[in-house]
């Protein structure tokens, strides 16, 4: 079976101890402020009949407004926008529009969304044959309805998050004077799938309440061998070189992609015997070393695995993690679920502070 290399840090290699590890999220978005204009002209072919250009009234925050105007040597419609600023380009802020008119049968002569350049180009144009030919349908009542939609981008900000993974400069005195085991100091014995494993009893009452009481009530029998069940070989055998080593050892794998998912497997199970055993240091390495396989894609995964351990650390940590992609994660028909029968997490979620700042960046310039 596979194995993971685990071993106490011994002075010779202490310069290359990893010793800081942090992991940041930056998520870059932009508030995106929508306007609807519907414009609807009565008595629209009585108008046509009289009238070259018609202005509509101000669009609210736009700083402009609609011309319409009738080419009657193309027999044409056209719209255009019309600043009411004396300098446009600085207070007219439309991205791009969508336009189309409004018929008995819904929305029709509909463009695409058009990037808006403010130039002499107009907006939108129809044929007034097409609207002659098609009265009823598409001037119902006489009435011509036209509908733009406008969208402006408001700000660009960053959404973002930090965590420190391994923070170990308090630990580096530790390595000159790390445990290595002498049976000659008071040791435990545990027997895991046949095979004997020596702890520190010292260490591991100071690093264990379960083990710390269970070796009080049967202080008599502190000799006997003590069984454990229900936990892998491997894993206990981290648990007492962790212990031994009073938290001072490394997990040597290599780069691979199966590397990775062993050693998310053996995390996962190591959190999961720490909280059984109440190993709370041990629980602690644990969550932060698996914030670093977290991703979209096992967020919800990883929300489980914290509540079920009641991993506090890591699950504080997905909830930011859920905040700072929402939008991308609240369709989940799972999110929706855990969200659904325990609220107080969705409310965890939007409760959690992420950082906010202004994005810098250079705006496009049509010019």
């Amino acid at each position: 079976t596979d194995t993971i290399d685990i071993s106490e840090k011994s002075t010779d290699d202490k310069d290359e101890i990893l010793t800081k590890h942090d992991v940041h999220h930056c998520r870059t978005k932009c508030n995106i402020r929508k306007t609807d204009f519907i414009w609807n002209i009565t008595n629209f072919w009585n108008i046509c009949s009289f009238v070259d250009t018609l202005t509509s009234s101000d669009i609210e925050d736009e700083f402009c407004k609609i011309n319409m105007c009738i080419n009657r040597e193309k027999d044409e419609l056209y719209f255009f926008i019309c600043s009411t600023v004396s300098n446009p380009k600085k207070h007219i802020n439309i991205q791009r529009y969508y336009i189309y008119i409004e018929s008995t049968e819904g929305a029709i002569l509909c463009t695409d969304w058009k990037r808006f350049y403010l130039n002499s180009d107009p907006l939108y144009k129809v044929c007034l044959k097409t609207l002659q030919l098609n009265e009823r349908k598409y001037s119902p009542n006489n009435t011509l309805s036209v509908h733009f939609t406008f969208e402006s981008y408001e700000t660009v900000f960053h959404m973002t998050m930090n965590e420190n993974l391994i923070d170990q400069d308090e630990l580096i005195n530790v390595f000159t004077t790390a445990f290595s085991f002498n049976e000659s100091i008071s040791t435990v014995t545990f027997v895991v799938d046949g095979k004997h494993l020596h702890v520190n009893k010292s260490l591991l009452c100071a690093s264990s309440s379960y083990f710390s009481k269970m070796l009080r009530e049967r202080n008599k029998d502190t000799e006997k061998e003590i069984e454990i069940s229900d936990v892998a070989y491997d894993i206990f055998r981290i648990i007492t070189i962790y212990i031994n080593s009073m938290g001072v050892f490394e997990l040597k794998l290599g780069e691979t992609d199966n590397d990775s998912i062993r050693l998310q497997t053996m995390l996962m199970n190591l959190l999961n015997a720490s909280e059984r055993f109440q190993i709370r240091n041990l629980k602690i390495v644990c969550e932060k070393r698996l914030i670093a396989f977290i991703t979209k894609a096992n967020v919800l995964i990883y929300l489980d695995i914290a509540i079920t351990n009641n991993a506090v650390y890591l699950e504080e940590y997905v909830k930011k993690y859920i905040k700072l992609h929402l939008d991308d994660i609240k369709y989940d028909p799972y999110f929706i679920t855990i969200t659904k029968n325990k609220p107080e997490i969705l409310s965890d979620i939007y409760g959690v502070e992420l950082t906010v700042e202004g994005a810098s960046y250079i705006k496009y310039n049509e010019d």
